[in-house]
Formats: structure tokens, sequence, C-alpha cells
């Protein structure tokens, strides 16, 4: 009786040291080597909406990407959209998977209808993030091409199909989800390595790029980009994937307060997640990337991923999902 006692004992002092070290990552933001989440069986989808707020989006409502009538097997992943305006129209670009890895697709809103077209880029490694904007009228995109071990600048030769490498931006990396943002002259680029994230600076977007001397300037989780920098209002804002637990739970904002060449401060929103997994609904399972544009009317437009469609399998494993 008295050696049971002793282990319900220890069993409870355990669990006590293993809660708080749980909260202590939790709170601290560091990843649990711990009962990981991991999603099987379902797949991410893709919608859009508007709002008065940016921060402040209504997922019930969102306009999911029609499949069947755009002939989009269900299976199928579609993630990571951003939009584009084009000669008065909207563009969605987007990652799809093929029948041997993950491609650019691009569809078009018509009569508030996405339609879409077709694959935009296609590569022999596997593509997502088409990070895409204008610049001194032509088209651009930086789509992730990790398994290139490049961070490319992509050209349009033939909107919204065929492109061309315009440039080599940052070579013998492995980085992924590459997003460019210009501001007071200087051009700045956030890619996450593992689970750092660089930036890396230039004179322009066709310079040289260099780190940046603060970089990393995050580590551990909220270190993914989840789409476009927004810069309104005088704010600019950072949206990063919250992994903690598992991968792509939600989408949290961080203000930059400060960046220049020298350097970079920034801070978490007070109403964060700006996304996250909905109840019974297309994105129960989470998400994990948006992009905003400001309408001529003051509102806001959006396209977003989420994922709960299918079947899905929960596993946890021994290590955290990042």
């Amino acid at each position: 009786m008295k050696l049971l006692k002793k282990i319900i004992g220890l069993i409870f002092i355990l669990g006590i040291l293993f809660s708080g070290y749980i909260g202590y990552c939790y709170f601290m933001k560091k990843p649990v080597p711990f009962f990981g989440r991991k999603i099987t069986g379902a797949y991410y989808s893709i919608a859009n909406g508007t709002s008065t707020n940016p921060l402040q989006w209504n997922i019930k409502d969102a306009k999911v990407f029609n499949r069947d009538t755009n002939n989009i097997p269900s299976s199928l992943l579609m993630a990571d959209p951003f939009l584009h305006q084009k000669d008065g129209k909207w563009y969605a670009f987007f990652e799809i998977m093929s029948g041997k890895h993950a491609d650019i697709g691009v569809a078009v809103e018509e009569n508030g209808h996405w339609k879409y077209l077709g694959i935009s880029l296609d590569e022999t490694v596997h593509l997502s993030y088409p990070f895409i904007f204008e610049k001194g009228g032509t088209t651009y995109m930086i789509p992730e091409t990790k398994r290139h071990g490049q961070v490319r600048l992509y050209k349009s030769t033939n909107f919204p199909f065929d492109w061309e490498v315009e440039k080599v931006l940052i070579e013998d990396k492995r980085l992924v989800d590459a997003t460019y943002l210009e501001r007071d002259g200087v051009s700045y680029l956030f890619a996450t390595e593992n689970q750092d994230l660089r930036l890396y600076i230039s004179d322009s977007l066709f310079g040289d790029f260099k780190e940046h001397p603060m970089s990393p300037v995050r580590s551990g989780n909220y270190t993914r980009s989840a789409g476009r920098v927004l810069q309104d209002e005088g704010k600019t804002i950072r949206f990063a994937q919250d992994h903690f637990g598992g991968y792509g739970r939600a989408v949290y904002g961080f203000s930059i307060d400060s960046i220049s060449k020298t350097y970079y401060k920034e801070t978490v929103l007070k109403n964060n997640p700006i996304l996250k997994n909905q109840g019974e609904t297309w994105a129960k399972n989470g998400m994990h990337h948006i992009d905003i544009h400001k309408l001529p009317n003051g509102t806001y437009k959006a396209i977003f991923d989420g994922y709960g469609y299918g079947t899905e399998k929960i596993t946890f494993s021994l290590k955290n999902n990042f």
C-alpha cells in the first residue's frame, strides 16, 4: 500500500511538472517536443471575402472556391492564394497539386465567381506561395522554389501565363515563403529557414540581397510568413503562421514598428489570431494564409486558405510540427 501511494504521488508530481512545462512553452512561444498534432486526409481549399476591418474576417460568410464548376477534384490541395488586379480584373494565384508535385494555378473572377484558367507556372520541382506583385508596369512573382535551392524572381511575358526567371535573388539557400516589401527606398525580403525568420536587404529589387545585421529577426513559432505584408494607414503588419502544437493552426499579425538597413523591431498584435479554425466549416482544422488588398471605397478584399474538407485523421507525434 505504501509503495502504491508513492507511485501515485510520483505520477501526480510528474503531471504537475509536465503541465507546467507545457504552459511555459505556450506562453514563451517555444516549440513543444511532445504530442505535435498532424492531420491527414483533410485537404486545403481557398476562399475570399470582404471586410471593413483588415484584421477581422467572417470566415463563415466567405465564398469558397467552387471545385465542381471548375472541374478540380476535391482531393487536390489548393493553398497559399494571392490576389492580383490586372486590366480591371481580379486574378487569384495559388498552389495546386498535380500528379507529381504542386504547381501554381490561376483563376479569374467573373461576375462574382472564380473561373479556373489552368496552370500558370510549372517547374520540375514543388512550387507554392506565389507572391505576385506589379512594379514599373511589369508583373513579377516570387514563388517558393526551395528545392531549387534558390529564391527566384519570375517575370510575366504573357499574363497570366508564360513566366521566365528574371533574376535569382538568393542563391544556395533552401528558404520558404519569401515575402517582398519595399519601404523608404529599400527592398526587404522575409524568408524562413527551418525555424528562423531571416531578413534580407537590397537597394532595389534587382540589386544584391544581403542578410540583415539583426537576422534572424525571430526564431521558433511565428517565423513562417502567412501572406503579403499589409501597409495601411501608417501601419505595417506582417502575417505569420501559428504552428504551436501542429502545422497550419492559425494566422497571427505582427506590427513592424521599425525597419531599416540596420534595425528591426516588431510587436505582436493584441487582437490575434487574425484567422483560426472555424467550427464545422470548410476551415474547421485550421488556416495558415491571407492576402489583403484595400479597395477604392475603403473596404478590404482578401483571399485565404483553410483545411477541413475530406475525412481527416488526427494523429500525434513526439515532436512539434513547425
